[in-house]
């Protein structure tokens, strides 16, 4: 079996492209790089590193429910930073842009989650380092 070389892109679900691309635009600080339209589908492409995509999803049928991730499905996503002042970074952006995050360090790591609109969660993720 040909080897996985690891994800090419994650696709995220939102309700409304017009409150959510404002968020990932202010809090990835980038626009996106591109545009799928497809019938009944709207996707939007932010690059998040080494290649890989974020697609924020909009459909035109469906159900409108604000996610949980105690439900089966998507917990959240978790965007690789290389250290802890990294991280810090990241809830610096994300505070200049007006959006609540919480830093949590733990044995396993440093981990700073964000919600967007939709309550999809957003992790920038470093592992604790080595001593």
């Amino acid at each position: 079996m040909p080897e996985i070389q690891g994800y090419a892109h994650v696709a995220i679900t939102v309700s409304d492209l017009d409150t959510s691309l404002p968020f990932y635009e202010k809090l990835l600080g980038a626009e996106p790089v591109g545009r799928i339209q497809l019938d009944g589908l709207d996707r939007h492409l932010f690059p998040v590193g080494n290649g890989q995509i974020l697609g924020v999803t909009a459909y035109t049928h469906g159900s409108a429910d604000v996610s949980n991730p105690t439900t089966p499905g998507l917990d959240h996503i978790g965007l690789a930073v290389a250290d802890r002042d990294g991280v810090v970074a990241w809830q610096e952006q994300a505070t200049a842009a007006g959006i609540e995050s919480d830093l949590q360090d733990a044995d396993f790591g440093h981990a700073l989650m964000v919600k967007d609109p939709d309550g999809n969660q957003i992790e920038f993720f470093a592992p604790r380092a080595q001593s």
